[in-house]
């Protein structure tokens, strides 16, 4: 799952632990960096899916997009699913 760090701020704002207040941008930035790098060199098997708009409480079809993605074969390498 690949949010925006916007995206990944306001919802540990909304989870309100006091432990994860202060986790800077950057970090968040450099994590998601990070992973991607290491897939790609790799030639994971991997679906990266953009949750920019995701909304699993309010939207169970998303959920079963999701779902249904993970049914599928996919040859080696990356593939992409963005949420409607």
């Amino acid at each position: 799952l690949h949010s925006p760090v916007a995206k990944l701020q306001a919802n540990i704002k909304k989870r309100n632990r006091s432990y994860e207040q202060n986790i800077p941008d950057e970090y968040l930035f450099n994590i998601q960096e990070t992973y991607t790098h290491y897939i790609k060199q790799h030639n994971i098997k991997t679906l990266f899916v953009d949750t920019s708009n995701a909304d699993f409480l309010g939207n169970e079809k998303h959920l079963q997009v999701i779902l249904k993605a993970l049914e599928k074969e996919y040859e080696d390498g990356q593939h992409y699913l963005t949420l409607p």
